[in-house]
């Protein structure tokens, strides 16, 4: 029996990705298991091992994970989960290899437990942190570069190498073979930054703007993805940027990890292509482990992201400043600009009830922004939350109007 390929991605937010994954490898021969490790919102594709099944094997029944509302022990089940799942299924002859696809929480989901499988077994992480602030980044850069760890050192074929070396080979080309075959859509490329904690935002905006016709090209706004989304509006693949998640601002700022440099929100206004922004998720600054946060920030609400990575509330000072940058940028624009303001919150947790809902430093933002900001510019206040389906359909109205008019 020719073993499976499993693809590990929260089927919430990833389901059009793995089932395009899917697709592939199954064209090339190969059965496929798909393993749902997502929470709460609703899949958008089947699963071979569902989300309950996780959790199961994580030691928790679903419903009650999602009623205690916490966020790290949901990331401790669900890797714990998918882990035990998927060192089983390779020890009964199921599965020959893994692919994960994911943000952050699922890179820590997807490498954490394609961990379990064998030297030799295939194992790529698909990831949009795979060049962040770490040793990657010099090597990756903004590039779509695959690391494989060679395990051993590199001193002559041995049993070790011999069959990293024999999955790089054969990695490289059908990687080169897909390559050739790809064709574009034909559509106009739209760039858009997102954040899990703005993702039902940019999730509706894009399903508005492909309605007619555009396709959406999302860049996860980690401090990298800023960066590539620049080159690639430079590089002229990128036509309009609809910068709905502009916590890289914030990064910059506030030296968080998420800072894309000096850079950032420039290459569009330059090239007079047209810029829709928000200030989706610059109401948290991006910090290490908990252990690493200073004691000022410790005081402030905080979220454990992940194991690696904590979000702290931004002060109400640092969100003025970000609100001055943003104008800075937006008044060089050569092109068609605009900003609107969810009034409702900025992220998922910026809003009543929740750990950054704080509408005094949110309005700070908001009045340096108004301070700064050149007329010609258009300001748009909308009463609505950043997830609310009314500012979603604004902003890709928006950006339709300006890539039409």
């Amino acid at each position: 029996m020719t073993r499976k390929i499993a693809i590990i991605g929260t089927l919430d937010t990833k389901g059009p990705e793995v089932a395009y994954i899917r697709d592939l490898i199954r064209a090339r021969g190969r059965d496929t298991i798909v393993i749902d490790p997502g929470v709460l919102g609703r899949p958008t594709i089947p699963a071979d091992v569902t989300r309950e099944e996780v959790a199961r094997a994580g030691g928790r029944d679903l419903p009650s994970l999602i009623a205690a509302g916490d966020k790290g022990e949901a990331m401790r089940v669900m890797i714990e989960g998918t882990t035990a799942i998927l060192a089983r299924l390779y020890a009964e002859g199921e599965v020959g290899g893994a692919i994960a696809v994911g943000g952050g929480q699922g890179t820590a989901i997807g490498a954490t437990a394609m961990q379990a499988l064998p030297i030799g077994v295939p194992k790529v992480m698909v990831s949009t942190i795979a060049s962040g602030r770490n040793i990657f980044e010099p090597y990756v850069g903004t590039t779509d570069m695959t690391l494989m760890h060679s395990v051993a050192d590199i001193l002559g074929v041995n049993a070790v190498t011999r069959r990293v070396f024999g999955n790089a080979a054969a990695a490289v080309v059908a990687m080169a073979d897909a390559n050739e075959a790809v064709q574009d859509s034909g559509k106009v490329p739209i760039g858009v930054t997102m954040l899990g904690l703005t993702t039902p935002c940019v999730l509706r905006a894009k399903e508005r703007l492909e309605a007619r016709g555009y396709e959406i090209v999302g860049f996860h706004a980690n401090g990298t993805g800023g960066r590539c989304l620049e080159r690639l509006v430079r590089e002229g693949l990128i036509k309009g940027v609809m910068d709905i998640s502009t916590q890289e601002l914030t990064g910059h700022v506030c030296r968080g990890l998420f800072d894309a440099g000096p850079e950032r929100m420039t290459a569009a206004g330059e090239l007079g292509l047209p810029l829709v922004a928000t200030p989706g998720g610059t109401d948290y600054i991006v910090l290490g482990p908990l252990s690493s946060l200073s004691e000022e920030h410790r005081k402030r609400p905080f979220i454990i992201h992940n194991p690696n990575i904590t979000l702290v509330r931004t002060a109400r000072d640092e969100m003025a400043e970000v609100g001055r940058l943003m104008a800075r940028r937006l008044n060089a624009a050569k092109g068609p600009a605009a900003v609107l303001i969810p009034m409702g919150g900025f992220s998922f947790s910026d809003r009543p009830g929740h750990a950054f809902y704080d509408p005094e430093a949110d309005a700070a933002l908001v009045q340096a922004l108004e301070a700064e900001l050149n007329p010609r510019v258009e300001l748009h206040k909308i009463d609505a939350h950043v997830n609310d389906e009314a500012f979603a359909d604004a902003v890709a109205e928006k950006m339709r109007a300006f890539m039409e008019g």
